[in-house]
C-alpha cells in the first residue's frame, strides 16, 4: 500500500490524517474538514471519516488484545501503539502488517488475520504465496 493511498476512501492519507489529526487536537469538525472539503469532499464526509476511524479502532483493540493503552480512544490508542508519528494512519496499518493483520485502518480486509502455516514441512516466506493457506477470518 502506497503512504499517500488511503484504502476505501476517495481521499489521500495526508489528508484523513491531517483531519483526524486536528480532531484530536480540538479543532471543531467544520474548522478541521477544511483540507476535506477543498479536495471536493461532501459535507458528510467528515464525519463518515470519524466514524469509520473508531470502527477501525474498535477493530484494532480487539485484533491486538491487550497491546497498547486500551483506555485511550482515537490517536491516543493508535499513538500508545506507535509513538508521536506525523503519519498514525500509514503507521498504524503497517504495524498491523507486522503483526500478521491485514491494514487495520480504512482497508476492505480489515478482519483478516494471517497465520504462517507449514506446506510440506517448510513454512512459506511469503505469506501471500500460493503456498500458504487462505487467511482465517477471526473475530476478537
Amino acid at each position: 500500500m502506497p503512504s499517500f493511498s488511503l484504502p476505501g476512501t476517495s481521499i489521500g492519507t495526508e489528508e484523513a490524517e491531517a483531519y483526524l489529526i486536528a480532531r484530536a487536537e480540538g479543532a471543531s469538525r467544520g474548522k478541521a474538514a477544511g483540507i476535506l472539503t477543498a479536495h471536493g469532499m461532501s459535507e458528510g464526509y467528515p464525519k463518515w471519516l470519524e466514524r469509520s476511524f473508531a470502527a477501525a479502532v474498535q477493530i484494532g483493540k480487539a485484533l491486538l488484545d491487550g497491546i497498547g493503552e486500551v483506555e485511550q480512544h482515537g490517536l491516543a490508542w493508535v499513538r500508545s501503539l506507535i509513538g508521536p508519528g506525523e503519519r498514525p494512519l500509514y503507521e498504524i496499518n503497517s504495524f498491523g502488517l507486522d503483526q500478521r493483520i491485514n491494514g487495520l485502518c480504512f482497508c476492505r480486509r480489515w478482519l483478516l488475520k494471517y497465520h504462517r502455516f507449514a506446506v510440506g514441512g517448510q513454512l512459506s516466506h511469503n505469506l501471500g504465496s500460493t503456498l500458504s493457506r487462505p487467511a482465517c477470518v477471526e473475530f476478537g
